[in-house]
């Protein structure tokens, strides 16, 4: 508190002006603020004419003085108190502008993070016909990202626009599409296996995989697959179901290899598999029957399965 405020405090806790003169007397000190704003300068401080009518003025004589101020003072006072009310106006203004900005970048953070959760993978469905096709769905159900495996993969996709679609959309306009239906004729086989560690997803997109092949005229299959084994068909250069079947049929047949069974159709490789495993009952009831030589059914049986047929 400087020396004028502590001097113009005593005073007023000693005295006590009539209301009217108090009034008054701020009106002026606000007029000289006013005439600060405007780039003049306050001048001396005058008589004030008409500032108290007779009956203030005879009221204020019976009261003690109040202490003498000089012009230099008072100008210091009259320009402290504008500096002040300059001070708090634009206080207000900078914390409204502080508000904004910081309401601005709250909604900057949420749309990076909403953005960010968006782009985020959180399942893989892998489809296997004779294309192969990789969809890649994030944590609201929406396709954002699509794969092709082999080259008619590369042809389906080339036709049909999957992405940012929400997955029951792309999954049913890839079904339904001329030039996925030429793929899937009655002797085809549909193989689609989802890989999510987000339980309610996986249960979600196999469902509505389900309802969208069931107006396709071929077979088909839809599982869950867990994420190894979506690694081991990613090194092995094939799409999961493919890789699967790969899988078991080299295990009934160890003559085939990998490269065998991605030259097959998905339709190809069900059917060897299941020669493979009519040859397996046949050996058994021929062992039965004869009491030995369990493998003698099979001989060189692979020419059979048409392995390289198309």
């Amino acid at each position: 508190m400087t020396d004028i405020e502590q001097r113009l405090r005593e005073a007023y806790e000693s005295q006590h002006l009539p209301a009217p003169v108090r009034a008054r007397t701020l009106a002026a000190i606000e007029e000289a603020r006013h005439c600060q704003e405007g780039g003049g300068e306050v001048a001396s401080p005058q008589p004030c004419a008409g500032l108290a009518s007779s009956d203030e003025v005879a009221e204020s004589k019976s009261l003690p003085a109040l202490p003498a101020l000089t012009p230099a003072e008072t100008g210091a006072l009259a320009r402290q108190a504008v500096a002040s009310a300059s001070l708090r106006s634009r206080r207000r203004p900078c914390a409204r502008f502080v508000t904004a900005l910081a309401a601005c970048l709250l909604l900057v953070l949420a749309a990076f993070g909403v953005c960010g959760v968006y782009q985020t993978p959180s399942a893989y469905v892998d489809i296997d016909v004779n294309p192969a096709i990789e969809l890649t769905v994030n944590p609201f159900g929406v396709v954002i990202g699509a794969d092709a495996l082999n080259d008619d993969g590369r042809t389906v996709l080339d036709a049909v626009s999957v992405l940012h679609r929400p997955y029951k959309v792309a999954i049913d306009t890839l079904m339904t599409s001329e030039v996925f239906t030429t793929y899937a004729d009655a002797d085809a086989f549909i193989d689609i296996n989802v890989v999510s560690e987000n339980d309610r997803l996986s249960s979600d997109l196999v469902a509505q995989s389900d309802a969208a092949m069931a107006s396709m005229p071929c077979e088909h299959a839809c599982q869950r697959t867990d994420a190894d084994t979506r690694a081991a068909a990613a090194e092995a250069g094939l799409c999961v179901g493919r890789y699967q079947a790969a899988q078991e049929l080299m295990e009934l047949d160890p003559s085939y290899t990998l490269e065998d069974c991605a030259s097959m159709s998905m339709r190809q490789l069900r059917d060897h598999i299941d020669a493979c495993h009519s040859e397996g009952e046949g050996d058994e009831v021929s062992s039965t029957s004869s009491g030995g030589g369990a493998h003698q059914g099979r001989g060189g049986g692979h020419g059979g399965h048409g392995r390289h047929g198309n």
